[in-house]
């Protein structure tokens, strides 16, 4: 039945993009996004007009059942949010539905965003994507690794050093140069810290 298509399964199936899925269907990529999000659902006429493009025993085992057997997703944070929130981020930044749906290579991961920049290269060079998991820096914070900070003055990505000074982190870039120096932020203006798991370098 075409109400039990899993539409991402479908566009996989096909070989298709989102864009590309969004133009047969006469939408906004951004609503074929929530549709594979789950956050909205096709009328029975795209649903009528995604089947046509197939027959149902191709489709049969596209069911919501197949996400059993796919790789790990996570949500991508557009540019509008690295200033802003989203489970720690800024409340006036995006949500998560304004947010791209992706394949992450490893689990348990909250967010992915992209690095601008090259304060961090060669380790994250600009344009990478990074993926991060929220932590409670007042449980623990594994120094010398690198963390993403959703602080007052914007979201950072730098490796974390204890401060000689209380209530402070030291931050620092990881490129050769010399050129970005280190810098303290006070531990009041970081409302969120986010680890780096992995990161992906985009082709």
């Amino acid at each position: 039945m075409p109400g039990e298509l899993n539409i991402k399964n479908v566009r996989k199936a096909l070989g298709i993009s989102q864009k590309k899925m969004a133009e047969r269907c006469g939408v906004d990529i951004r609503t074929v996004q929530n549709w594979e999000s789950g956050f909205s659902k096709p009328s029975a006429a795209v649903l009528a007009l995604i089947q046509s493009w197939g027959t149902p025993t191709e489709y049969e085992n596209l069911s919501q059942e197949g996400e059993k057997n796919e790789a790990y997703f996570t949500y991508l944070l557009p540019m509008s949010a690295a200033g802003g929130s989203l489970s720690g981020f800024n409340a006036d930044g995006a949500r998560l539905v304004d947010c791209e749906r992706i394949v992450s290579p490893i689990e348990d991961v909250d967010f992915a965003i992209t690095v601008y920049g090259d304060s961090m290269y060669p380790d994250f060079p600009s344009g990478s994507r990074i993926l991060i998991k929220k932590v409670d820096p007042s449980a623990f914070i594994d120094w010398g690794n690198v963390y993403v900070l959703d602080t007052v003055n914007g979201v950072i990505v730098k490796e974390l050093q204890p401060s000689e000074h209380e209530g402070r982190i030291m931050c620092r870039s990881l490129n050769p140069s010399g050129k970005y120096k280190d810098f303290e932020v006070t531990s009041t203006d970081v409302r969120a810290m986010y680890r780096v798991l992995a990161c992906v370098t985009m082709k």
